[in-house]
């Protein structure tokens, strides 16, 4: 009921505010503002809301022509919208904050993740049952920036643990490599799970401590952008938010909707992995339910302390300048 109060709420004071939202009539199409949207991985469950909002009409309601940009491997969607090739894009707040390190060149608009779906997973069975049991072992760790997180914290907890940079693969944690693997909650854990680990063998250590509980995935765009199309951006951050509402209220429908997708895109397409991962988003989007969408002063606050006590950022940077919206109307 919160999250069907929610939605209704926000789109009803987006009809009040916004001159952009538009009846979907036909022949509208010519009247609609286009905006280009780079995912930042291919099609998956993760991106349900951006599916929802498309195949609902949210977009049109909000007067917006969706633009939904294929993933291209070697391609980065930071260096794509840098390049002015893209308009909007999906990364984490730690690689965001690093862009501006030197100045402001992106903002965020929109929210997507309340809490860190970060892991570290290690198996019982191979004498890792507690935080003390990971001094000395070995630790797959992503080579992205999200390396931080779990960097800040064993260094805080004074555990020394042989690194071994993968990338997004269990297959060195099940290959019995590494005794440790960093895991995303909605999606490399439940992999694990599929390749046959029973679920009580695994010692599961989640960043929820607030000074490293750093939420993941937002909505970005070019300061300069924002500036020149204040309106569109937000528009486009509802009307996503309205699909997110949607997808996690009609789970059947919405992973439908996901296996059509990631077939078209001739991705391998695994229904119980899918429905997994949209059921964890849920979790990840609803951790905070009065700040659904948006980004808080504390996420912020907390980190960028991170990116300064790392060395990556050396300047000051203001949560209203890093997220326009907070400031006051």
């Amino acid at each position: 009921t919160l999250l069907v109060c929610t939605s209704a709420c926000r789109k009803r004071s987006s009809e009040q505010s916004s001159s952009h939202r538009h009846e979907n009539l036909p022949g509208m199409s010519d009247s609609l503002s286009p905006i280009r949207f780079r995912p930042k991985w291919h099609p998956q469950a993760q991106f349900s809301g951006v599916y929802m909002a498309r195949k609902m009409g949210f977009y049109e309601d909000f007067g917006l022509k969706l633009d939904l940009q294929p993933v291209v491997t070697d391609q980065q969607s930071i260096d794509i919208l840098l390049a002015g090739k893209g308009d909007v894009i999906h990364i984490d707040l730690l690689s965001a904050l690093n862009l501006n390190r030197d100045s402001t060149v992106v903002v965020n608009i929109a929210q997507i993740s309340q809490k860190s779906p970060i892991w570290l997973v290690g198996r019982k069975s191979r004498g890792i049952r507690s935080l003390q049991d990971f001094q000395g072992k070995k630790l797959g760790m992503w080579r992205s920036g999200l390396n931080l997180i779990t960097q800040t914290f064993l260094k805080d907890h004074n555990i020394q643990m042989e690194i071994v940079p993968i990338d997004w693969s269990i297959n060195l944690f099940t290959q019995q490599v590494v005794d440790v693997i960093n895991v995303m909650q909605y999606n490399e854990y439940h992999q694990l799970l599929q390749s046959g680990i029973p679920e009580d063998d695994l010692f599961v250590l989640s960043m929820d401590q607030p000074q490293y509980n750093i939420p993941d995935e937002g909505f970005y765009v070019r300061a300069d952008f924002y500036q020149q199309n204040q309106a569109l951006c937000e528009d486009f951050a509802e009307a996503t938010m309205d699909g997110w509402t949607y997808a996690i209220t009609h789970p059947q429908e919405t992973i439908t909707e996901v296996l059509r997708i990631m077939q078209e895109a001739r991705i391998r397409a695994n229904s119980a992995h899918q429905s997994w991962m949209l059921n964890q988003m849920k979790d990840i989007l609803m951790a905070n339910p009065d700040n659904f969408g948006r980004l808080s002063k504390t996420d912020f606050d907390n980190a960028l302390k991170i990116m300064q006590q790392t060395g990556k950022i050396t300047r000051n940077i203001s949560y209203e300048e890093f997220y326009p919206r907070a400031k006051p109307r």
